[in-house]
């Protein structure tokens, strides 16, 4: 066997790890309470279902007001406004919203506030490009024609549009069933969902034959979801078109209120929590301890899905491979932690070793499905090429694809790292104390110390921007150093 298949089996395995681990672990003999399995199952999808209906309402709303921007620079300002509460830990939006909204509901009204709040700019921009790309010709043929808004909405966009926003209401319904940090904390005793189920029944009831069938059936369930919700493309554009039917100011008025919203809860709760930085005296040391822990697991992580993006561009083109990791789902975040936490011991070094771990394994797919793909496609054509003429699959990939894929490998490991350096699920999970901020932070908003919480969560921030930093500008001088 080549080097190029062990370490594309090796890929592949690691990936379904913790299917294959708890399945030759655990003889699957219990079957989990029906009842129990339905009201999770009906919770996880009452609140995925009215996420990706409000994300819908309020990110087609916010799209209007960014097609109604013609400064390109401008234009990326607000997008970043919008995709920012998506790629920043959930825990900054959590601690915004229980900071702003008070009395916060917990239960499924909580989740899907918090869902709305996270995936509602990202709808936004993709339905933006959407529209510019599928209905600009139309748009302006309508509007030199005099069609109304009404008419125009009624008769033209929304028949043309109608899969697009099927596919993307899908899109942001799987991304919702499968999380588990937000019903985590705001789901309470009403909202239990499939990912929480899984959790309680592994840390509550030693139940692992009953939560590995809860796994399998929700991983089931989201893959055939993630298989239709794959099929859309959109088509593009070659010119600029009249959108004045479709564009309002009204939405940026609306992105820039719920911006305001984050930024002013947590600047209000950074600012009482300010007042209470005597109560930190006691515990400097393990701030400055958990800070160098985040940072370790945010750089650790960072490298280790660099290496991992550069071990998929090294094993492609392969067409099983590619079928593989476009149709593969991550698995339960609770199962992928507990697998790891009864594989070998858990003090000492071992949750630093074992939380980046799983990490990775966690949020690989999703960054390869964020451009990564794209770019390999891209360069397949001078792979070819280079095949075609002697070159070998190790000169390829050194000389052509390493030189033009290091970057963007090292801003996908940034912002990996982020994740990592917010995360709190996987750890709370995996770690037996309290190991990075994220983790301290956790446990004051566990205790309703939301304004101190604030404070600590400042530090997040700036292990976040430092690992981001190293991993992107690391990148750069890897390329230079490294490439021919």
């Amino acid at each position: 066997m080549s080097l190029r298949n062990i370490l594309r089996t090796s890929l592949v395995l690691f990936l379904l790890f913790p299917f294959l681990f708890l399945f030759f672990e655990f003889r699957i003999a219990e079957v989990p309470d029906m009842a129990e399995l339905w009201w999770a199952f009906k919770n996880s999808f009452t609140q995925s279902l009215f996420s990706a209906v409000f994300s819908l309402l309020l990110g087609f709303w916010v799209a209007r007001g960014l097609l109604s921007v013609t400064s390109h620079r401008l234009r990326g300002f607000f997008e970043v406004l919008c995709l920012l509460p998506n790629f920043l830990p959930s825990i900054f939006i959590l601690l915004s919203a229980l900071t702003v909204i008070d009395p916060f509901p917990m239960g499924i009204p909580g989740i899907v506030i918090i869902h709305t709040l996270i995936n509602f700019g990202l709808v936004a921009v993709l339905l933006a490009g959407i529209i510019e790309s599928k209905i600009g010709g139309m748009a302006e043929l309508a509007y030199v024609e005099g069609a109304s808004r009404f008419s125009f909405f009624v008769r033209g966009l929304f028949p043309l549009l109608k899969k697009d926003l099927l596919l993307l209401g899908l899109f942001v319904f799987v991304i919702c069933f499968g999380s588990f940090a937000v019903p985590l904390i705001v789901g309470g005793g009403r909202g239990t969902t499939m990912e929480v189920l899984i959790y309680e029944k592994i840390r509550l009831s030693g139940e692992w034959g009953a939560a590995t069938v809860i796994a399998f059936i929700q991983s089931c369930f989201i893959f055939a979801l993630s298989f239709i919700a794959s099929r859309g493309k959109g088509a593009s554009t070659a010119r600029e078109s009249n959108l004045s039917l479709v564009r309002s100011y009204s939405g940026l008025v609306v992105l820039s209120v719920m911006s305001f919203m984050y930024l002013f809860g947590y600047l209000q709760g950074f600012t009482s929590g300010l007042s209470m930085l005597s109560t930190f005296y006691d515990v400097q040391s393990a701030i400055v301890w958990n800070f160098l822990g985040s940072v370790f697991l945010g750089l650790t992580v960072g490298v280790l899905t660099f290496l991992g993006l550069m071990l998929i561009a090294y094993c492609w083109p392969k067409l099983w491979f590619e079928k593989f990791l476009n149709g593969y789902v991550a698995p339960s975040t609770a199962l992928a932690c507990f697998s790891f936490l009864i594989l070998g011991p858990n003090e000492g070094i071992y949750p630093y070793i074992k939380i980046p771990l799983v990490l990775t394994l966690l949020s690989l797919n999703s960054l390869f499905r964020m451009g990564w793909d794209s770019e390999l496609h891209a360069l397949e054509s001078q792979m070819t090429v280079a095949y075609s003429m002697g070159a070998s699959r190790h000169q390829t990939f050194w000389e052509i694809l390493f030189p033009q894929l290091a970057n963007r490998a090292g801003l996908l490991a940034g912002i990996a790292s982020i994740w990592a350096c917010g995360d709190f699920a996987v750890s709370r999970i995996l770690a037996h104390q309290d190991l990075s901020i994220a983790l301290m932070t956790e446990t004051l908003m566990s205790g309703y110390r939301l304004n101190q919480a604030i404070v600590l969560s400042s530090l997040i921030i700036v292990s976040g921007v430092l690992c981001f930093a190293i991993c992107a500008g690391g990148s750069r001088v890897l390329r230079r150093k490294l490439a021919p």
